[in-house]
């Protein structure tokens, strides 16, 4: 988003019940099968109106999100 190195939050006031910002990719430093190897890492923004989304369906909703994304889900 920023640049080679820099990643950031991406932050926007909504009005609704679901935001979801997508910020930029970044190389970052990741544990996979135990070792810490350099990857991709997508930055997501998801923000819920917790007067409307109760909080365990909006993890539930960014668990499944996450699975999507990882597993290239079209």
């Amino acid at each position: 988003m920023f640049g080679r190195s820099h990643s950031g939050w991406g932050l926007t006031p909504t009005g609704t019940s679901l935001g979801l910002v997508v910020s930029g990719i970044a190389w970052k430093p990741a544990v996979v099968d135990g070792r810490i190897e350099p990857r991709e890492i997508l930055n997501l923004t998801v923000s819920f109106d917790h007067d409307i989304v109760d909080g365990g369906l909006a993890t539930r909703f960014v668990r499944r999100l996450v699975e999507l994304i990882e597993g290239g889900h079209e």
